[in-house]
């Protein structure tokens, strides 16, 4: 469903230093330039590659008021040469992946309200070369959300894949209910999507069936009742939030017991064809305070992937900023 590309920038010269294998810092470090003192969450990034485009949850265009879904360029960049790894909000608007994703904000016109806009997951659907742009061509994507303008977060979807600007929001009806519906991931071959709701008091995991023989657009305007199933194995008696589904990986913020504070991040593998007993990542990465909203990048010519996740430990710019840190490899073939 995400497809992978690292660009790696190597030295051509004959004192090209021997091969180095870059790492992520296995300590989370604030995303500065991303963050300000308001919430900034809730992030989704679709594709992986030097330079991609990063949504994320924020308050800041209202001043703290409401989330709305804001979209930025991330550029990750490690020098064989220098061996040095910069991660960066990339402002180059002649860059090619910026012309083709420009509409984004199109997107973001049609998704953000008055209201709170939580959970963004794109899924790229591919090249449109019916661009009006200078490139001639365009990316398309499905852009999954939550809104709560109906009293609760219920999920919706747009998508820009006929039409260079994204289309009205439409309710993914299967996946609501009265109760707060929010953050849908679908599993590594699309046979299931899954989302948290407290439509039985706490937040838990909730899974749907789908018929992956058909394309996404088909599966999510399903307008049949389908059976809602509550995950046992992932869920707990407290409050579970934010899965994020990537190969074999389910990372996702809990309350759950045992934990070091407030919501501490997990991740479960895929395995035997059943996801395995949630695992706290350990006092490195969780705090005493509020860890959220995390998403996984597998990066191929890195020794460990590429998490993102937010925070709102007292070192950061003010309310929750955006981290990221390293983690074990994904099996990319579960």
């Amino acid at each position: 469903m995400l497809a992978s590309i690292l660009v790696i920038l190597f030295s051509c010269t004959k004192t090209e230093p021997e091969y180095f294998t870059p790492v992520f810092s296995k300590t989370p470090i604030n995303l500065v330039e991303f963050n300000t003192e308001f919430d900034d969450y809730n992030s989704t990034a679709p594709s992986f590659g030097e330079t991609f485009p990063l949504c994320f949850s924020t308050t800041r265009k209202s001043s703290g008021a409401n989330f709305d879904i804001i979209y930025k360029l991330m550029t990750i960049e490690f020098s064989k040469k220098t061996r040095e790894l910069r991660i960066y909000e990339n402002t180059n608007g002649n860059l090619n992946v910026n012309i083709q994703n420009a509409n984004i904000n199109s997107a973001l016109n049609r998704i953000n309200t008055s209201f709170d806009e939580l959970g963004p997951y794109l899924i790229p659907m591919g090249m449109n070369f019916n661009g009006t742009n200078i490139n001639g061509r365009f990316e398309t994507y499905i852009f999954l959300y939550s809104n709560n303008a109906s009293g609760n977060q219920d999920i919706k979807f747009t998508q820009n894949i006929e039409v260079e600007n994204y289309v009205s929001p439409l309710d993914i009806e299967f996946l609501n209910s009265e109760y707060d519906d929010a953050y849908p991931c679908f599993n590594s071959d699309n046979s299931e999507i899954y989302f948290t709701s407290n439509r039985e008091g706490n937040f838990s995991f909730y899974k749907v069936k789908t018929d992956n023989t058909k394309e996404i657009m088909d599966i999510l305007t399903n307008p049949s009742i389908q059976q809602v199933e509550r995950d046992t194995l992932l869920s707990s008696v407290s409050d579970d939030k934010c899965p994020f589904i990537s190969h074999d990986l389910m990372v996702f913020a809990s309350n759950r017991a045992g934990g070091y504070g407030g919501f501490d991040l997990y991740y479960s593998r895929f395995a035997n064809g059943k996801w395995g007993e949630p695992i706290n990542f350990g006092a490195k990465i969780n705090t005493e305070y509020d860890e959220y909203r995390p998403i996984v990048r597998p990066q191929e010519e890195f020794e460990n992937d590429f998490m993102i996740y937010s925070s709102n430990r007292p070192e950061g710019k003010g309310g929750f900023d955006l981290y990221y840190v390293g983690i074990d490899k994904i099996n990319l073939n579960p």
